[in-house]
């Protein structure tokens, strides 16, 4: 680590749609030392925050010139496998944002070779840094719990990431971008080791391109405990920007959240107490990045890491494997 009061990193991939709620922090909070992106425009776009200091090559990056204390990977998916392990081959701690593949294979490796060469890795999971994670602890030993969020149409990547609506680049549609959080919250919750998934798809909004929109999966464990998660591009283009619902039941009572930001929990006396706060996921971004950059000083301590979104995408790949084939599907969790 550098002694610079401000750490030494690179960002690869300034037009994922994650990044514009990255970059004032990071420009803030880092030294950014150098970023690519293969579109000129997006380059441009982010010169402002960085500088001229833009590649259309990510492999540029890799220089030891560089000296990085850390590098930020927002690389289409079937890229982020090469990407990461290419930093990780030269001891680079990793800000990953997720699925970190296109499936849970891509992001064993990575996890293999950041535990084999000791690289720390960082994981994008927003929702430990909300109110949705806070209160479900409040309900206990989980008993049942559903997770609904739903944002905008397919066609607000277009411009800004085109390829997360093509499988071959994003393996996937709503699942694979928004179900691994809730998924990560359901494994948190009850520590499994082993799923059932049951799920089902639909692709009646995205038909000109080849990823689902919406889909629905029941994840559950050996002794019962379950939830259902189901996420989607199915919310119009609206200010209003998603639609969340999120409900659990425990040994200590019943949570429910809803999208106005209120907070209930019933606890199983009877007596409910509500409050209001925030429950869009949108700041959480800010938060993360923000702490993901001051952990670059202690490899990262106490946040999600790459162990975490394995056990998340193999839970996604059962859920697609279901959904294509009409079973439900057994996985085990590599904990």
């Amino acid at each position: 680590m550098t002694t610079s009061a401000r750490p030494r990193v690179a960002v690869v991939g300034t037009s994922h749609w994650h990044h514009k709620f990255y970059r004032g922090t990071i420009a803030k909070d880092a030294h950014v030392v150098g970023y690519s992106d293969p579109s000129e425009a997006k380059r441009k776009e982010v010169e402002p925050f960085y500088g001229p200091i833009g590649t259309g090559d990510w492999r540029t990056l890799l220089g030891p010139e560089l000296a990085l204390d850390g590098v930020v990977v927002l690389a289409p998916h079937d890229e982020m496998r090469e990407v990461c392990l290419a930093f990780i081959e030269r001891g680079v701690p990793i800000i990953l944002e997720k699925p970190g593949g296109l499936t849970a294979d891509d992001v064993g490796a990575i996890r293999a070779a950041a535990s084999q060469r000791g690289v720390p890795i960082a994981v994008a999971f927003i929702q430990r840094e909300g109110n949705l994670w806070k209160h479900l602890q409040r309900v206990g030993a989980l008993d049942y719990a559903t997770f609904v969020f739903h944002s905008g149409p397919p066609e607000r990547y277009i411009s800004q990431s085109p390829w997360a609506l093509q499988r071959k680049h994003a393996g996937g549609g709503s699942f694979i971008n928004l179900a691994v959080h809730y998924i990560d919250l359901f494994l948190l919750a009850t520590q499994a080791s082993q799923l059932t998934v049951q799920a089902q798809a639909q692709a009646r909004l995205s038909r000109p391109y080849d990823v689902e929109d919406r889909l629905t999966a029941l994840v559950s464990t050996d002794d019962g405990v379950s939830a259902v998660i189901e996420c989607g591009y199915i919310f119009p283009a609206s200010p209003e920007v998603r639609y969340l619902a999120y409900s659990a039941r425990g040994s200590e009572g019943f949570l429910a959240i809803d999208r106005s930001g209120d907070i209930a929990f019933t606890s199983v006396k009877g007596a409910t107490d509500v409050i209001h706060d925030n429950v869009d996921s949108g700041p959480l971004t800010g938060i993360f990045i923000r702490d993901a950059i001051a952990g670059l000083r202690n490899g990262f301590a106490g946040m999600a890491g790459i162990d975490a979104l394995h056990r998340a995408m193999q839970v996604v790949d059962a859920a697609h494997t279901s959904a294509a084939e009409g079973r439900a599907v057994t996985t085990s969790i590599a904990w």
